[in-house]
């Protein structure tokens, strides 16, 4: 179980996780600054990005090596991490994308390229919430399970991230084709 300490961290984590990102976004909405708004779209893509490269693959590699009492502990103050951060990031990255492909006059519903980027970008985001979320969501509820379960729960976040990770590469491509050729 956890204790109430443990709660107000996670509380503390989870609402840093997602007002920071939060507050990036409509700072550079209200300023009205493109540019802002593009270096905060491509950071918070970079740093999910980064996310899912430690817990799909570094994460993956470590957990492995640990004793069943220090995994439990390490993933239950993990889980706000992936609780509210990745839904955060999922949500506000694809959102701020889309606002600047309008404004900046690339946004071409027609085209086959951007079928491709919004049926890539709604896989990313499906599989965030069909494996982080809800497995990140019962770790930190059960505060601590059965070393069987835990170790379920986290292959399904590690392999999660895993197949978000290889979303991402597919879309930062693309993007970048839209970069380079519009």
């Amino acid at each position: 179980m956890t204790t109430n300490s443990q709660h107000g961290v996670v509380s503390r984590m989870g609402i840093i996780s997602v007002l920071v990102p939060l507050i990036a976004v409509v700072a550079a909405l209200v300023i009205r600054n493109l540019l802002i708004l593009d270096y905060v779209h491509i950071l918070l893509g970079a740093i999910w990005t980064g996310v899912d490269v430690f817990f799909g693959v570094i994460f993956r590699l470590v957990f492995r090596e640990l004793s069943p009492d220090t995994r439990a502990s390490v993933a239950i103050r993990m889980a706000p991490a992936t609780l509210f951060f990745m839904p955060t990031a999922s949500i506000l990255t694809p959102l701020v994308g889309y606002y600047l492909a309008i404004r900046e006059n690339v946004w071409d519903p027609t085209s086959g390229l951007f079928t491709w980027i919004f049926t890539v970008g709604i896989l990313l985001v499906v599989t965030g919430f069909l494996t982080v979320f809800p497995n990140s969501l019962l770790i930190a509820r059960s505060g601590k399970t059965d070393d069987i379960t835990l170790k379920r729960r986290l292959s399904w976040i590690s392999n999660g991230a895993l197949i978000q990770l290889a979303f991402q590469i597919v879309i930062i491509s693309l993007m970048a084709v839209i970069v380079v050729f519009h």
